[in-house]
């Protein structure tokens, strides 16, 4: 674009960095036939140490990196000392929760690198990479408990194809990003069994109610959910043929085994670690969430599909409206 920022990128690999460096472009998994370009100016790294941003009064860092690395990958840059603390503000783009610790992925930045919490955003919403890379319309939500913080990414981000909101509930628009996933998944079962419209709109619709309760219960605001971040993130992920975790429902709901169909997705389906995330938070709190208890039985527990969308069916009859409970 034409704001001119220095930009560098961190690679594990030292392999994968130098084929980057080398033939300056990637593949965005389950799309091969579209590698993006990474333009000449753009610096490769596989050493946070290497990379050296300590001269620069200003730093954006984006954390995009599968949540089960998040930890490590910052300890690491923190261990580098390659960044100016008082000037650099950090980034989540990272869907997911820790499955060890069940922490967010902006808890887990701020324990592992000596900045103030409001100098950590989280960047979430409905944004498929194939979409952004082809500069089509996205519009997406930065959340800090620091204003200036928030508007600062926004600033940095705002161009005329990809429109950034602020946000201060950092809580819902990360729970918004993770839990988002395992309605996927259950989306994407049902589509693998042949089950029609209805039951997609059935999923969806009293997963929010299981959503919403979830991450109120964990401080978050309802109305986020109900923004780019929740309902907005819900809707293409179950709908998008992009949608990795709608993927690997859709495989489960075909009879593959979920560990097998992970590995012929080939990328991070955040959704498979979320699920049991969520569910233990549910036991946790003992609130009843039956989508995500069902989910997690398909996939970790050998649950056939069709026994746990007939367990959904034959419940107990209830109010729509009934409490606060998200139950089906």
């Amino acid at each position: 674009n034409k704001k001119s920022y220095r930009v560098s990128m961190w690679e594990f690999s030292k392999e994968k960095a130098a084929l980057l460096r080398k033939n300056r472009a990637m593949h965005i998994p389950g799309v091969e036939k579209f590698p993006l370009e990474i333009p000449r100016q753009i610096r490769i790294y596989d050493s946070f140490a290497e990379m050296n941003l300590t001269g620069y009064p200003t730093n954006i860092v984006v954390f995009a990196v599968p949540s089960n690395f998040l930890r490590e990958t910052a300890k690491r840059f923190n261990e580098a000392a390659c960044f100016n603390p008082a000037g650099t503000f950090f980034v989540s783009a990272t869907k997911g929760l820790e499955t060890r610790t069940l922490k967010t992925m902006s808890r887990i930045i701020t324990e592992e690198i000596k900045t103030p919490e409001g100098n950590v955003c989280v960047l979430s919403g409905p944004s498929f990479a194939i979409e952004v890379a082809r500069r089509i319309s996205t519009a997406v939500v930065v959340a800090s408990k620091n204003e200036k913080a928030s508007r600062f990414i926004q600033k940095a981000f705002l161009t005329d194809y990809f429109r950034v909101y602020t946000q201060t509930d950092v809580t819902g628009v990360e729970m918004g990003g993770s839990l988002k996933n395992i309605f996927a998944i259950a989306c994407g079962i049902s589509d693998g069994m042949g089950m029609g419209d209805n039951t997609k709109a059935a999923l969806i619709t009293r997963g929010m109610k299981e959503f919403v309760h979830l991450a109120t219960i964990l401080g978050a605001k309802a109305s986020t959910m109900f923004g780019l971040s929740g309902i907005g993130d819900l809707m293409t992920t179950c709908f998008s043929k992009h949608s990795r975790n709608r993927m690997l429902g859709e495989m489960v709901g075909k009879g593959i085994k979920p560990l097998d169909a992970l590995k012929r997705i080939g990328a991070v389906a955040e959704g498979y670690l979320t699920t049991e995330s969520a569910y233990r938070l549910g036991k946790k709190h003992n609130i009843e969430l039956p989508i995500i208890n069902e989910a997690y039985h398909v996939l970790y527990k050998n649950k056939k599909p069709a026994e746990s969308i007939r367990g959904l069916m034959t419940r107990q009859p209830k109010s729509e409206m009934q409490g606060q409970r998200a139950s089906w």
